[in-house]
């Protein structure tokens, strides 16, 4: 089993390693694999991928070299989205926050992304996951392929939160140094 992390990693918070460590934890045999966004992504303050990049390779160092990076999204010329992108991993479960199943309808090539992929939905702002699939016409034909975990307990950390306050407590130590010493998200 291949499971796929993506994201942006910007940059990559405590929360984003206990997700990969209940993933390594539970599904010792799979092959997790981190899928961060190339520079076309829209997003506030998207720090250069090769800044990312590297802060993932301390996570993944920090994770005892468990999971792996890719780098098809490098590779790419602009933002194709994910079904595209998950389409190079076909046997793939694609990871994501319970909050991106209230934004799957407006993803690039909805529906066919819920129809052609397999998700791991770990739970976020105390949404109610199995209800949300329920009320979407689409996501209820295609409940099968979405695996909520319901044993993870949520965290309220993110990328945003550290953006906006630098906060070093939501990063391992490694991350904050590396961060610090490339002089990033200063404004």
């Amino acid at each position: 089993m291949q499971i796929i992390f993506g994201g942006s990693f910007n940059p990559p918070t405590i929360a984003h390693i206990k997700i990969a460590q209940y993933l390594l934890d539970n599904f010792p045999e799979a092959e997790l694999i981190f899928l961060p966004t190339n520079n076309f992504h829209i997003k506030d303050n998207l720090q250069d991928l090769r800044f990312r990049w590297q802060m993932l390779e301390i996570v993944c160092r920090f994770l005892n070299n468990r999971p792996t990076i890719s780098d098809f999204e490098l590779k790419l010329d602009r933002f194709y989205g994910t079904d595209y992108t998950l389409k190079h991993f076909p046997k793939a479960h694609f990871v994501i926050g319970a909050d991106n199943l209230l934004t799957l309808p407006s993803w690039l090539n909805f529906p066919n992304v819920v129809i052609n992929h397999q998700f791991i939905v770990f739970p976020r702002h105390q949404l109610d996951m199995e209800n949300i699939i329920l009320q979407h016409p689409i996501l209820k034909q295609y409940r099968h392929h979405f695996m909520l975990i319901n044993d993870f307990s949520e965290m309220y950390i993110s990328s945003s939160d550290f953006r906006k306050t630098l906060d070093e407590r939501l990063v391992i130590p490694e991350i904050a140094h590396f961060i610090k010493e490339n002089h990033l998200y200063k404004e």
